[in-house]
């Protein structure tokens, strides 16, 4: 039987602060969105092994709560038979652990706003159920990390190895990827906030998150742009050289976060209400409002703009982005 712990609700979306009527198809669906009830339930003698979870007693694989996406039923079977093939075959014991994982854990925004928010459900059954993390997840360092930070109970999940499980602690996900249950994530905020050491770093009110160290690889006319970044006294920072310590510790003092589309927008959970946050977005993307999304739960103010996807890579516009920072 499941418990409830969070009754379904709505929610509603700021609109984007410089939303245009000629782009109001892109964000009209996702003004006002249902959030589905988050529950746990308990299953016993449960089998796992790498990032999947299954039932022999009811030839179960609990395809909702360890799968991300709309794979078909052979997509998962295959998926399946490969990671049993890969296994050694033994099997171990634990006696209680919580299930809060799917096979796209592993990505930064998937663990934060997927799997995280998940863990936020079992918070209070955690000493005696913990989180059961596959191996091949936790050597991603900003797994293991957060982990700690948090101050979680876990237990890692050796890879190709079968788990038997007497008692296993289910979470359900608390909405569909892209959407926020905004308690929970509150919840996870406080939680990161409260738990982060601020070292002293060195700051800037004004960001452009870069993913990857090599600066401009995503955007072609980066030269251009980077002109347009200096000129409004942005500093260009990749959050993957960084703690969570230090990356709440640099945000907890910017104004104005600006970012193409991508995980590294993920960090503007970090910001304090009211900060800005500008997204460089794919021009026509109808489907994915997943960071206007996230900055409406974060009570965050969203502004946007478009890069334009040819043949040889992205192209932004240095006079729209120029005249936009203009107006911040």
């Amino acid at each position: 039987m499941k418990k409830i712990i969070f009754q379904e609700s709505l929610s509603v979306r700021k609109r984007p602060i410089n939303l245009s009527d000629n782009d109001l198809s892109l964000f009209t669906h996702e003004f006002e969105k249902m959030i589905p009830e988050s529950y746990i339930f308990f299953e016993k003698k449960m089998y796992s092994f790498n990032s999947i979870i299954f039932s022999l007693r009811k030839f179960r694989y609990f395809k909702n709560y360890s799968f991300f996406g709309d794979k078909t039923f052979i997509e998962r079977i295959k998926i399946i038979l490969k990671n049993y093939l890969m296994s050694s075959k033994k099997v171990r014991t634990i006696e209680k652990g919580t299930w809060f994982t799917d096979n796209k854990s592993h990505v930064y925004f998937h663990w934060i706003l997927d799997a995280l928010e998940r863990c936020e459900l079992a918070i209070d059954y955690l000493d005696e159920y913990p989180l059961l993390v596959p191996e091949e997840f936790y050597k991603k360092a900003f797994i293991a990390e957060s982990l700690d930070l948090l101050g979680l109970n876990y237990y890692v999940l050796e890879k190709n190895y079968i788990y038997k499980i007497k008692e296993l602690l289910i979470t359900s996900k608390t909405a569909e990827t892209g959407n926020y249950n905004e308690k929970i994530l509150k919840n996870l905020i406080n939680r990161f906030k409260l738990n982060a050491k601020m070292p002293v770093v060195n700051t800037n009110k004004n960001i452009f998150i870069y993913r990857d160290s090599k600066i401009g690889r995503d955007i072609k006319n980066f030269k251009e742009i980077k002109h347009i970044l200096d000129k409004h006294n942005y500093e260009i920072v990749n959050f993957e050289d960084y703690s969570y310590d230090e990356k709440i510790a640099i945000l907890k003092y910017c104004e104005n976060l600006l970012g193409m589309f991508g995980s590294g927008l993920s960090n503007m959970i970090f910001l304090d209400k009211a900060k800005n946050l500008i997204e460089i977005r794919n021009l026509n993307d109808y489907e994915n409002n997943a960071f206007y999304s996230l900055s409406s739960a974060c009570d965050l103010n969203y502004y946007y703009l478009f890069f334009e996807l040819k043949d040889d890579g992205c192209y932004v516009d240095p006079t729209i982005l120029d005249n936009l920072l203009n107006k911040l």
